[in-house]
């Protein structure tokens, strides 16, 4: 679906079944991490997380878990919802600040200190889950909206300890790696090579391959592509028949349009065009619906 669902609720998911790729989306998301080695790649910034540790994101931000070790150790908890389709019912409830922990920052790491209290927190995820995997209904709705609600109450009513990582105590490699995922971002349109960033960054061809696959589980080229990916996906939904395809391929840097038609297909599972005319038809639908 390219319009984001109303609720996705995905909790107590055990092991790593595939690789998840740099990606963004519009729901708002909170990721509970369990258990297992696992270092949070947000935009171009790097995070080892320990289990207990808690994100809340707006879902705009680039975003990416990196698995260490062994993946089938790897445990989580993830919900991800629509802020539209909720701001009604809270703003009803008065409670419009249960989603301040997603507006005040872009993204937000702490760890509630109560288990009783994150162990509630968590079983009414599971309930939402069992709630969401079924066909709504109007009655349905309903419920699982006021789950949802509860659900985020416990969250901001919750003691939460935020988790801040000072630059200081992070080791030299994640600096160079994020060093590195600034400097892509910030020149992803323009042709990039490892000889170019090793002249520009003043370090070493092989270091950059080595430190960057180390700290983030991405090759560069692998980051940088679906770094453009996700910003052709952007500029597809926003700019409507303003601009052309093959004006968005070479805005994001794709040599050719061909070459950005063979990526999108492979990543997406369908062609630019399709996804342009689903994500058309979808605004069309949801329009009427309003």
């Amino acid at each position: 679906m390219i319009i984001p669902e109303k609720i996705n609720a995905l909790v107590h998911v055990k092991g790593q079944y595939y690789s998840l790729n740099y990606h963004s989306h519009q729901q708002y998301e909170l990721y509970f991490f369990h258990q297992g080695k696992c270092r949070y790649l947000i935009n171009n910034q790097i995070y080892d997380l320990q289990p207990g540790d808690i994100i809340a994101l707006d879902g705009t931000e680039l975003h990416k878990p990196h698995v260490l070790e062994e993946s089938e150790l790897y445990e989580r908890s993830m919900i991800h919802f629509s802020a539209a389709w909720i701001e009604s019912s809270l703003k009803e409830l008065n409670a419009l600040y249960l989603l301040d922990v997603f507006r005040d920052f872009p993204h937000q790491i702490f760890r509630i200190e109560d288990q009783e209290c994150y162990n509630n927190i968590i079983e009414l995820g599971k309930k939402l889950a069992d709630l969401s995997k079924e066909e709504f209904t109007v009655t349905q709705e309903a419920e699982i909206k006021l789950v949802l609600s509860m659900f985020l109450l416990k969250v901001y009513q919750a003691k939460r300890k935020p988790i801040v990582w000072m630059k200081e105590i992070k080791s030299e490699k994640d600096k160079y790696a994020e060093k590195i995922a600034t400097y892509l971002q910030q020149h992803f349109t323009e042709k990039i090579t490892i000889e170019k960033l090793s002249k520009k960054l003043n370090i070493s061809k092989s270091y950059i391959s080595h430190v960057f696959k180390e700290s983030t589980g991405y090759s560069v080229m692998e980051f940088l592509m679906d770094y453009r990916l996700v910003q052709a996906k952007f500029q597809i939904e926003v700019s409507g028949a303003k601009k052309t395809l093959k004006e968005i391929a070479y805005d994001c840097g794709f040599e050719s349009d061909a070459h950005f038609n063979r990526f999108f297909k492979k990543k997406i599972g369908m062609t630019p065009n399709r996804y342009r005319k689903e994500v058309e038809a979808n605004m069309t639908a949801g329009s009427k619906h309003d």
